[in-house]
């Protein structure tokens, strides 16, 4: 929650720091995990940054866990297959397309997160991306041309892409850049916005699906979460024991 408010605030950690009178490795901890603030603590960051806290008390729910570690077993290409509808390998094809065009975008949205292990069905065959505003028409003129001379790839829909120059809660594309990850998919890097990133967007979103999004966003974190706990645990074979237990539990629907 501190690290989407300062983003959405468009501060920097020692900005935020002097807004609130404590040190900048304050801010850092917090973000990093290293230092629990309090309940007061965050209030304080929403309001330094004009932001309100809204929270809300949801029962806790694990059962997307065995889903995400399952997800998370396979490569990042599949894992957009087996959440996708039946244009999947149109999905994959054109995230590969995206990889080798001239001007750089950042995948967000339903595939960033099947790209991430999340466990929802992708609702359609959208690809979202987020570009920088003066390289949209290259970006378009590039994709155009690579289809023209590629029989390969076909563009089932002019729908297929939506690309965005600021999504929700952030300044567009130099701000995600700041923590994309670099996502293999079946030998081809892509740029897709991080998880934390992802999960600022739908905060910040007002669609209906924007919650769901949300939490399904903090559940892969949750999941990396218990991974890396169990990783640098003393004891060994923490870790498989713990997967062993997420793939036992019995998966959403």
């Amino acid at each position: 929650m501190i690290f989407m408010a300062r983003r959405r605030a468009q501060m920097s950690q020692r900005e935020l720091a002097g807004r609130l009178g404590c040190r900048q490795a304050t801010i850092a901890r917090w973000e990093r995990g290293d230092r629990q603030p309090s309940y007061e603590d965050v209030q304080e960051v929403a309001d330094a940054c004009r932001l309100q806290l809204d929270a809300h008390l949801v029962p806790e729910d694990r059962s997307w866990w065995p889903q995400i570690a399952m997800q998370l077993e396979r490569i990042p290409s599949d894992r957009v297959r087996w959440f996708a509808p039946a244009h999947a390998n149109e999905v994959v094809a054109l995230l590969e397309l995206l990889a080798r065009v001239g001007s750089p975008v950042i995948v967000i949205g339903e595939v960033a997160g099947a790209l991430h292990g999340w466990p929802l069905v992708l609702s359609n065959e959208v690809v979202e991306v987020c570009a920088r505003a003066d390289a949209v028409p290259a970006l378009l003129a590039d994709l155009q041309a690579r289809r023209a001379s590629d029989g390969s790839y076909e563009l089932p829909s002019g729908r297929l892409l939506a690309v965005s120059t600021a999504p929700p809660g952030t300044t567009g594309y130099g701000d995600l850049a700041r923590a994309v990850e670099a996502l293999d998919l079946d030998g081809t890097p892509v740029q897709v916005a991080g998880l934390l990133d992802l999960l600022r967007i739908a905060d910040a979103s007002s669609g209906p699906d924007s919650r769901r999004r949300a939490l399904a966003y903090r559940a892969v974190l949750d999941v990396h979460r218990v991974q890396h706990t169990a990783r640098f645990a003393r004891q060994p074979g923490d870790e498989d024991r713990v997967l062993r237990r997420l793939v036992k539990q019995a998966p959403a629907a």
